[in-house]
């Protein structure tokens, strides 16, 4: 998927997120997860995050695209971390917009590998990065988006 889609999911798995979650400013929350919404592309050397984050591209050199980066694993450290080891309730929102990155991106047809590198858990979709399908499901997701905010 482009940036502006896994952005656009990470708004709407944040908004899905604050009826469960009541963070301290939902601001900082949303705006937490929908930065971590592009982490995940930290391992694609031509990515939107490497190309405004000087230094991230060392990322793209040493694990590779859609390996160990985008799996479980990588979210799962990230909120322990944060949320145990810092006490903070902002690991969700990490977690929360990493996770909307891997879900993403399984809807396309290159997928990911969820447990990547322990065994194949395939997740795999039907939509072509960049496609015109892309775009609509872009649109569809902006829409549900302004529905939320306006509920």
């Amino acid at each position: 998927m482009m940036y502006h889609t896994h952005l656009a999911f990470g708004v709407l798995f944040a908004l899905l997120a604050l009826a469960f979650i009541h963070p301290a400013n939902k601001y900082i929350f949303i705006a937490i997860v929908v930065f971590a919404a592009l982490l995940p592309d930290i391992d694609h050397e031509n990515s939107k995050i490497n190309s405004k984050i000087p230094g991230l591209k060392v990322f793209s050199k040493i694990f590779g695209h859609r390996g160990i980066l985008h799996s479980v694993w990588i979210p799962l450290a990230l909120w322990l971390i944060i949320d145990i080891g810092f006490n903070s309730r902002y690991g969700s929102a990490v977690f929360i917009g990493y996770i909307s990155h891997l879900v993403s991106d399984g809807l396309t047809k290159a997928g990911i590998n969820m447990v990547h590198p322990l065994k194949q858990l395939r997740i795999q979709g039907f939509i072509e990065t960049g496609s015109v399908v892309e775009h609509l499901v872009f649109l569809f997701v902006c829409i549900l988006c302004v529905i939320l905010v306006l509920q």
